[in-house]
């Protein structure tokens, strides 16, 4: 089997499945998460696809987890880049926030299931502490930026022309973008301006430490945020 079929079977498993779900659930379902589903559901579904993903790599792919994370720097320059990586997020969203959010709509306003688990977590200390452990980090982060980089490592093996990585890291951020649609249009142009801000940086640096710090204190600080306000 050629590389290029390799990849494009990769794709088929490993991406393709669960994010296809994700955009025709989001797009049929008449019902919110519960706080309870959106803790279970990361852990179990973004485990579950990281660790095939992982075996796609390994067993399908010939590569072992160092395609991921190839380039040669230090865990102090990931740890380093992975802090200026979340103000640039900061940056962004402060900035989309200042532009877009008037033209763009935010979901069911705005995204109630979201703001119920902001409260849940306010509420409860040891559901706080188990979304900005596990789930924040394995559920939420590792899962989105390993499924990214696998995605790209995949389309990048098809062809090493420039211009078709390029458009590679184009077509990622879109579809991860699209898969934040219960935000609305404001959530899915907002995560694929992240998508491209991970997508060069990986092309540039192939690291994916600092997207899995940066994504995770991200968000982290969002949620903490919120519950200081709460309180």
């Amino acid at each position: 089997m050629t590389a290029t079929l390799r990849s494009i079977l990769a794709i088929c498993i490993g991406i393709l499945p669960l994010n296809g779900f994700m955009i025709w659930y989001r797009l049929t379902q008449t019902e919110s998460f519960t706080t309870s589903d959106m803790l279970v559901y990361p852990l179990l579904l973004g485990g579950g696809n990281i660790l095939l993903i992982l075996a796609l790599s390994r067993y399908l792919l010939k590569e072992s987890f160092r395609s991921f994370n190839s380039g040669n720097k230090t865990w102090w320059w990931d740890l380093f880049v992975g802090f200026g990586l979340t103000f640039v997020y900061f940056i962004l969203m402060f900035a989309e926030r200042a532009t877009l959010s008037g033209i763009l709509s935010q979901g069911k306003p705005p995204s109630q299931e979201v703001l119920k688990l902001m409260f849940d977590l306010a509420r409860n200390p040891l559901l706080l502490a188990i979304w900005l452990g596990p789930v924040v980090w394995i559920g939420v982060a590792m899962f989105e930026e390993i499924s990214k980089v696998f995605f790209l490592n995949c389309l990048w093996r098809i062809s090493k022309q420039k211009r078709w990585e390029i458009a590679a890291i184009f077509f990622v951020a879109a579809l991860f973008g699209i898969t934040h649609l219960y935000q609305g249009t404001f959530g899915i142009v907002s995560s694929g301006i992240q998508g491209l801000v991970a997508g060069f940086f990986f092309y540039k640096f192939r690291r994916i430490w600092p997207l899995i710090i940066s994504h995770a204190l991200y968000d982290s600080f969002q949620i903490i945020m919120f519950v200081i306000q709460v309180s």
